[in-house]
């Protein structure tokens, strides 16, 4: 987790470079800015925005893939809600499934969802540092 020295040294980089920065590109910046959709990582953030299908983008990142029962018994829930959840994170790009057998593995394939998901981690006070064979 930053600390506030870090956090400061960030806000004093920032105002140093702004001022840093010519007023042409200042506004090629802010054209920038405007163009910019972020509609992809919008719908990312929205998706892990429920504490649930946090936890499955988690698990699933820890374990490396998963089926559904595990992931019920693993968070206590009805497989029919772990499915729904599935379901919202696949039709977003976040999952993917794979037949293997009888049964649907799950693994995380959108690489933002890793990164947000690795960063809350590094940044946690305390994270968890399991290891799953």
């Amino acid at each position: 987790m930053q600390n506030v020295t870090d956090v400061t040294s960030i806000s004093r980089e920032s105002k140093i470079n702004d001022e840093n920065m010519g007023e042409s590109n200042k506004e090629e910046l802010f054209d920038a800015i405007k163009k910019k959709e972020f509609s992809r990582e919008a719908e990312i953030f929205k998706a892990l925005g429920h504490p649930i299908r946090l936890k499955i983008v988690y698990g699933l990142l820890k374990v490396g893939g998963c089926n559904v029962k595990n992931m019920q018994e693993c968070l206590g829930l009805h497989q029919a809600t772990v499915s729904q959840h599935l379901i919202h994170l696949k039709t977003r790009g976040i999952i993917q499934s794979d037949r293997q057998g009888l049964e649907m593995v799950y693994t995380v394939t959108d690489t933002w969802a890793k990164c947000i998901v690795d960063n809350i981690e590094k940044n946690t006070i305390e994270p968890l540092n399991l290891k799953i064979d």
